[in-house]
């Protein structure tokens, strides 16, 4: 998969989280929330891999190995490091993954507040694609 499909998927997953968080919001059904809290990571891990991609690390096979390609890539590009892609990533990672997801802890507003910072992160990373 090309850098272009990744990121067109990371935006279409993450439309899908804001809807399933409006769905589980309205129904009262928590799982929704939680299954919208996976999504955001998703999106996230989908467009770090596009970002790698673009410049020629390829897609990720671990979160062990996005984490060491962000580092390096990091290193090389100056703008990357300067928008903090690396300390952003290992938030949502976190925040969305372990406490929204598998802690089922994050309020409706919180999730909804941390999807919107995915959102930021796919804006940011496109710019740099």
């Amino acid at each position: 998969m090309n850098a272009s499909s990744k990121l067109r998927e990371a935006k279409e997953i993450l439309a899908k989280a804001f809807q399933e968080l409006a769905d589980g919001v309205k129904s009262g059904d928590s799982l929704k929330v939680r299954d919208s809290c996976e999504k955001g990571w998703l999106a996230t891990v989908e467009v770090v891999d596009a970002l790698l991609i673009r410049y020629g690390y390829g897609e990720a096979i671990t979160h062990t190995d996005r984490r060491k390609k962000l580092r390096e890539l990091a290193s090389k590009l100056a703008e990357v490091s300067k928008l903090g892609i690396y300390d952003r990533v290992e938030a949502r990672r976190s925040v969305l993954h372990n406490d929204g997801f598998y802690g089922g802890v994050l309020t409706p507003d919180e999730v909804e507040e941390e999807l919107k910072k995915v959102e930021k992160l796919i804006g940011d990373i496109e710019n740099l694609l």
